[in-house]
C-alpha cells in the first residue's frame, strides 16, 4: 500500500484529463504521475530513506500537492506545515519531526535562515517561487525547487509500505501550548479519502478547494479524495471573494469545499448575485457547525445544496458526514466507513440518544498516536481503542450527530483552532503584563474571536495596539487577540487553574 499512488489507476485510463487546475494552468493525470515520480526520485538521490521526514511549508499550490504525493511515494513521511506560523512555531515543529528536508517558498527564506541553526536533522532546503526551471539555480545556499525537480527521472515504483507505516505528520495545537505531531498511517489517509470520495464525488466532478491545503480537510478530503475519484481539483491559493467568484464562472466547478466563514462571506457579498454560480451542485463544509440560516440562503437563493462533515486531525480527519441528499440541517452527518460512535457521560458510560455527552469513536480513522508523546496518546485513546474527541454532541435515533459544544476551551476563529494556553504563554512574555487569560467570544463572521483578559504590572501602561504588535511578531495571525480587556485580576481556582467559565460569563453579562 502507498497512499502517494492513490490516483495511479486513472493515469492509463485518462492520462490527459486535468487532475489539477491552478491560476489558469492545468496538470494532467499523466503529468501529475511524472512530477510526483520526479519528486520521489529527487528525495532518494538526496540519500533519504523510507521513514525519513520531509517538511512541506507551502501555500495551497500544485507544488504542495506534488511534493506531498511524491514524498509518500518514496515511503517517506510528509510533514505539512501551516504557512501562517511564525519562526519559533516552525522551528519547534521541524525539530520535533526531525525533518531532513524542508520545502518552502522564497518569501520564507529569511525565516529558514533564522531557524536553521536550531534544526540539527535538517540537511536540505528546497525553495519554490524562484522563477522558471532555468532561473535562479540556487537561492544563495538553498536549492531552487523547479530546476532540482526537472532533473529527476519520470519513472518511479512507489515504495511498498505497510498499512501501519506513518504517511503524514500533521501538527495540531494542544492545551499545553506545544503542538503535537499527529501520526497518520497510509491506511488512515487512504481509507479516509476513499470513503469520503465514495459518498460525495464522481469522476465527472470538478472540485474547487478553497480550504487551505495545509489543513487535512482540504488536503485529504479535498485533493486526495477527488484524485481517488478521478475528478479534477481546482486549487484556490487564498480565499479572496472576488477572485473565487470569478474562478467559479471561469472553471465551472460542480462542487466547492470550504468552511462556514467562507460561505458567510460569499452569501453576504453583493457580487454573489451578479455572478453565475449555477455550475455548483453542492458545497462541502467542516471545521465548525454551519448556521442553519446560511444553509437556507444557499439552497433558496442560489439553488446550491449543502453537505457537512465533522472530525479532527487525529481521526484522519473525517468520521461523520452524509450525502447532500441525506443531510439534516444542524447535523454533521453519521458515522463514515467502519467508524463506531459512542456518546458518553463523565464516567464513560453511554447516554441515551438525544442526551448531550462527549463523542468517542473507534475504527480505521483513528490515528496511530502523537509523535514522541505516548502519555498524551494514552490520554485520548483508551486501551480498547476508543478515541475521546472532547466534543459535546447529541445523536438522534438514526445516528445523525449534532455538535453541542466544542472542546471546552478551544477557540474556533473562522475554522482555525486556537488554544488559549498557547496565546497566554506568549502574552506572559510581555515585559509589562503580569497575568493574562484568553477565551473565545462569539462573532457572527468568524464564529469566535480571541479575547485576552490582561493584568498590567503595577506602574506600567500598555495599549491594545501594543499587545497586538507584540503578538504579531510571535504567532500566526489567527491566534492574535482581536479583543483585549484590562482587569485587576484573573479568576483562578485554589489549585491555580484559570476559571475561564467566569470570564466567559463576564463577557456574556457585558453583552447584555
Amino acid at each position: 500500500m502507498n497512499v502517494g499512488a492513490i490516483f495511479a489507476r486513472w493515469v492509463p485510463e485518462q492520462p490527459e484529463k486535468p487532475a489539477l487546475i491552478f491560476e489558469g494552468k492545468e496538470i494532467s493525470y499523466r503529468q501529475l504521475e511524472e512530477l510526483t515520480n520526479q519528486m520521489a526520485n529527487g528525495l532518494v538521490e538526496f540519500g533519504l530513506k523510507k521513514g525519513d521526514t520531509v517538511a512541506i511549508d507551502l501555500p495551497s499550490s500544485p507544488e504542495l500537492v506534488l511534493s506531498y504525493l511524491g514524498t509518500m511515494k518514496a515511503g517517506m513521511i510528509a510533514n505539512v506545515i501551516n504557512v501562517l506560523l511564525k519562526a519559533d512555531e516552525i522551528s519547534y515543529i521541524v525539530k520535533d519531526a526531525a525533518a531532513k528536508v524542508i520545502l518552502t517558498h522564497a518569501d520564507n527564506v529569511p525565516t529558514i535562515r533564522q531557524i536553521r541553526g536550531n534544526l540539527p536533522a535538517l540537511e536540505q532546503v528546497l525553495i519554490t517561487g524562484t522563477g522558471g526551471p532555468t532561473d535562479h539555480p540556487h537561492v544563495d545556499e538553498f536549492l531552487a525547487f523547479d530546476p532540482w525537480l526537472s532533473k529527476g527521472s519520470k519513472g518511479f515504483k512507489p515504495v511498498d509500505c505497510e498499512r501501519g507505516d506513518v504517511a503524514n505528520l500533521l501538527y495540531t495545537s494542544g492545551t499545553t501550548g506545544f503542538p503535537k505531531g499527529v501520526m497518520l498511517t497510509h491506511l488512515n489517509v487512504w481509507d479516509n479519502a476513499e470513503n469520503f470520495a465514495k459518498i460525495h464525488y464522481q469522476p465527472k466532478d470538478r472540485l474547487m478547494v478553497a480550504a487551505p491545503l495545509f489543513h487535512c480537510w482540504g488536503l485529504i478530503n479535498g485533493v486526495l479524495a477527488m484524485l481517488y475519484a478521478g475528478g479534477t481539483v481546482i486549487i484556490e491559493q487564498r480565499f479572496i471573494i472576488e477572485k473565487v467568484l470569478a474562478d467559479i464562472e471561469r472553471y465551472r466547478p460542480t462542487l466547492f469545499q470550504g468552511v462556514p466563514t467562507m460561505y458567510n462571506y460569499l452569501c453576504k457579498s453583493p457580487d454573489m448575485k451578479k455572478r453565475d454560480v449555477s455550475s455548483l451542485r453542492f458545497v462541502l463544509s467542516a471545521a465548525a457547525p454551519m448556521p442553519v440560516e446560511l444553509i437556507r440562503t444557499l439552497q433558496e437563493e442560489y439553488h446550491i445544496q449543502y453537505a457537512e462533515a465533522y472530525g479532527l486531525t487525529e481521526v484522519s480527519p473525517v468520521i461523520t458526514t452524509a450525502p447532500y441528499t441525506k443531510t439534516r440541517p444542524g447535523s454533521c452527518g453519521y458515522a463514515m466507513g467502519d467508524t463506531e460512535l459512542r456518546v458518553v457521560n463523565e464516567k464513560g458510560e453511554e447516554v441515551p440518544r438525544g442526551t448531550p455527552g462527549e463523542l468517542w469513536c473507534r475504527g480505521t480513522a483513528v490515528m496511530k498516536g502523537y509523535l514522541n508523546k505516548p502519555e498524551a496518546t494514552r490520554e485520548v485513546i483508551g486501551p480498547d481503542g476508543w478515541f475521546h474527541t472532547g466534543d459535546i454532541v447529541t445523536m438522534d435515533p438514526d445516528g445523525y450527530v449534532y455538535i453541542v459544544d466544542r472542546t471546552k476551551d478551544m477557540i474556533n476563529f473562522g475554522g482555525f483552532k486556537v488554544y488559549p494556553r498557547e496565546v497566554e504563554e506568549v502574552l506572559h512574555t510581555h515585559p509589562k503584563i503580569r497575568d493574562a487569560a484568553v477565551v473565545g467570544v462569539k462573532d457572527e463572521v468568524k464564529s469566535e474571536l480571541v479575547k485576552a483578559f490582561i493584568v498590567v504590572k503595577e506602574g506600567e501602561k500598555v495599549t491594545e495596539e501594543e499587545i497586538s504588535r507584540f503578538c504579531r511578531e510571535k504567532m500566526a495571525s489567527y491566534k492574535i487577540p482581536r479583543v483585549v480587556e484590562f482587569v485587576d485580576q484573573i479568576p483562578r481556582s485554589a489549585s491555580g487553574k484559570t476559571l475561564r467559565r467566569i470570564l466567559r460569563e463576564k463577557q456574556v453579562e457585558s453583552n447584555r
